[in-house]
């Protein structure tokens, strides 16, 4: 289930002194393409109504300003982005401080709350674009579908766009006096380098220096900079206006019409695979001028549907629609995971608070006017303080867990049979003692914090590999390598576990999105990938450690059809087919196992887990109140979704000496199905990542691997740590 899309921007009805209800009608569809693709209707272009309404923006604010600097031949700054502060940041502060709190009692403590937190810090700061480019990357990125202030980047673009264009027409205003440059020409200027911009961003394949923005990609989407051309395009509409010579009725309604049928169009042919905003914004964004062009000079048949009431009514709310319709969505597919007509409920039932929002908030500070200074400096602080402190408390709560804990289990063999896997409190609790110390001198394995995994409490994340922080064990004890993308830190627990009962350290180094192959990975979000796996591969051959544990997604990179990332071709790109991404993960894999084992370094490599597609981690508040349900998936279509990479593993295998295949499934399935969560006890963290306790269910298949792979026994006696 896809409950996360590209969102539109909150833009603010125009402030004009004759109000265009078209205009506001425009809003309403732009909006509905919005909700509706978020809900999972069939549209699957929605996304364009980002574009449709930075169009409207750019015509409406410049419209407003040329009548001020007509009346009065000058612009106050101050009055502009005063106006725009009441106009948006407290129905915003509202819906922040309420997310917040629903997150609190609603989603996991371990991960989801903090991304939350940061993302409200950001919204209300007017950096929720940065924040969410930064930590995501990748729009669609599990940790920003299921982020329910996601929606909020397209607003924070708006605002800086705007702390820049008033002082534009300004400088042009004050040019046009003295030279020949004319406002429209530094809009003008600006359209043209933006749209290059984007283009070339949208397309680049990678670029070092925007690795900040999750790559070239995301920086294409996220950026002021990039989308700056879909507002100029409105702002030169409009001081362009009452140059355009008057057009005839019925070329007018032909006009609108084309609009309408390039909008609809992007809706319906474009998808989240298309290279976006890039050269495929046109559409949206020509249909847009085209609307706001046939609606200018006479009203035509067009207009006057879109000047309707039913759709100047949704346009009115159009701003707190887009506010309140993805948190809804968001928090009801936490609830009901996999139920598509609940995220339609929801997006229609977002309605409610989205018009208690006009209402209450929107309509009465719209028109505020503080005259003292005590005002002035009153509102803001009013305004920005609630949602700040409601997530800085939601932060700091969730960094320690709101002491919500959970107790390691020894794993339970799970039988042949169809019978349902032992539940970890089913099961013999391990010798805390034999856990704490195996965990090595300052992290321990067993107890802890849900889905807080030793390395990642460590900082063996995303980071250079360290053999300060990022071993665990027995010290001065021979060591095992563990390497890979996410799925390394997800299974380590279980591995540490393993290797401490052989009297083993456990060496660790995991890069999110970066397999531990001969080759890097490609997909929208842009990682580099290379140079970590050069220095881990030249470490492993320099060090020559007891064993090299391999562990990646490789489900995830023979499926592009998953929308993730697979192995990069020569050009970088990623794979269209499943048999191709086959061929490049299988000639990845082997490049780098046999360099190992030439050099007489034992390998193993850890098949993929489950995907559990759908499944959400539900360790909150409510959970823990009310109790989660067990989640499983049918285990016939899990493996034939797992066959490609399994396949190319087994093949690998049988070619290459000294590599041996470690299986999670007799772990976490039984003959029938697949289990994410038994009795409340929660074997995943997320859709593809093990839990803590999902991991440590893999320690007696660890042991059988590292024995086979060393000659060694198992150690029964009790590991002291140096």
């Amino acid at each position: 289930m896809t409950i996360g899309t590209r969102t539109a921007p909150a833009i603010a009805p125009g402030e004009q002194s004759t109000r265009r209800r078209d205009i506001q009608g425009l809003r309403a569809i732009a909006v509905g393409l919005v909700v509706a693709f978020h809900a999972g209707l069939p549209v699957p272009g929605g996304f364009v109504g980002v574009d449709v309404f930075f169009v409207i923006s750019g015509f409406v604010i410049t419209a407003m300003l040329m009548r001020e600097q007509s009346a009065n031949h000058r612009i106050r700054l101050t009055r502009f982005y005063g106006r725009r502060f009441l106009r948006l940041l407290p129905a915003l502060a509202l819906l922040v401080t309420v997310v917040a709190a629903a997150s609190f009692v609603l989603q996991n403590p371990f991960g989801a709350q903090q991304t939350t937190a940061s993302t409200g810090v950001g919204a209300v700061l007017l950096s929720a674009n940065l924040v969410i480019s930064h930590a995501s990357g990748d729009y669609f990125a599990d940790s920003a579908i299921t982020n329910p202030l996601v929606n909020t980047w397209s607003l924070s673009v708006e605002e800086q766009f705007y702390l820049v264009f008033p002082a534009l027409l300004v400088v042009g205003w004050m040019l046009a006096r003295r030279t020949r440059i004319r406002p429209l020409h530094l809009v003008a200027t600006l359209a043209v380098v933006s749209f290059v911009l984007a283009v070339v961003t949208t397309f680049l394949s990678s670029a070092e220096s925007l690795s900040w923005f999750g790559g070239p990609q995301s920086f294409a989407y996220y950026s002021p900079a990039t989308r700056a051309w879909e507002f100029a395009v409105g702002a030169l509409l409009a001081l362009m206006l009452s140059r355009i010579p008057r057009i005839p009725s019925g070329a007018m309604t032909v006009i609108g019409l084309l609009g309408v049928l390039l909008i609809f169009a992007a809706a319906v042919l474009l998808n989240d695979e298309t290279p976006f905003p890039g050269l495929a914004a046109l559409l949206p964004v020509g249909g847009t001028l085209l609307l706001l062009l046939a609606g200018s000079q006479r009203v035509s048949l067009i207009n006057r549907t879109l000047a309707s009431r039913p759709l100047v009514l949704v346009g009115d709310v159009s701003y707190s629609w887009y506010l309140w319709h993805w948190p809804v969505i968001v928090f009801v597919a936490l609830l009901w995971p996999d139920q598509p007509l609940a995220l339609v409920a929801a997006a229609a039932g977002s309605m409610l608070p989205a018009a208690l929002s006009y209402r209450l908030v929107e309509q009465p500070l719209r028109h505020l006017k503080p005259t003292h200074v005590w005002q002035r400096t009153a509102v803001p602080i009013g305004t920005l303080t609630p949602p700040l402190v409601a997530c800085l408390v939601l932060l700091i709560g969730a960094n320690t867990g709101w002491g919500l804990k959970e107790a390691a289990a020894e794993p339970a063999p799970v039988s042949s049979g169809a019978a349902r896997p032992t539940s970890p409190s089913e099961s013999t609790s391990l010798n805390p003692d034999v856990m704490t110390e195996s965990a090595g001198d300052d992290v321990s394995v067993s107890g802890g914090l849900r889905s807080q995994h030793a390395v990642v409490k460590a900082g063996c994340v995303n980071a250079p590999l360290t053999t300060t922080t990022c071993t665990f064990g027995p010290s001065g004890a021979p060591s095992v390598l563990l390497a890979g993308d996410s799925q390394a830190y997800a299974v380590a627990d279980g591995l540490i576990a393993a290797a401490a009962s052989l009297g083993f350290s456990t060496q660790v180094t995991s890069h999110t999105g970066c397999p531990f192959l001969g080759l890097p990975s490609s997909g929208s979000h842009d990682i580099p990938c290379a140079s970590w796996q050069e220095d881990v591969l030249s470490y492993a051959l320099r060090t020559r450690p007891l064993a090299v544990v391999i562990a990646n997604r490789s489900t995830g990179y023979v499926h592009p059809e998953l929308r993730w990332r697979t192995v990069a071709r020569s050009d970088g790109s990623r794979a269209d087919s499943v048999a191709e991404a086959t061929d490049l993960y299988a000639r990845a894999l082997r490049s780098v196992v046999t360099k190992l084992s030439t050099a007489g370094i034992p390998v193993v490599v850890v098949h993929a887990v489950p995907e559990m597609t759908g499944y959400v981690d539900r360790t909150s508040i409510a959970a823990q109140a009310f109790g989660a349900g067990d989640y499983r998936k049918g285990r016939s279509a899990l493996d034939r979704q797992r066959a490609p990479a399994l396949t190319t593993e087994q093949s690998i295998a049988a070619q290459v000496p000294r590599l041996t295949l470690v299986d999670p499934f007799p772990a976490l399935c039984d003959d029938r199905s697949c289990w994410a969560r038994i009795d409340g006890e929660p074997w995943f963290q997320d859709a593809t990542h093990l839990s803590v306790t999902g991991s440590l269910r893999l320690e007696e298949p660890m042991v059988e691997a590292l024995t086979t792979v060393r000659e060694v026994q198992p150690r029964t006696q009790k590991v002291t740590s140096g």
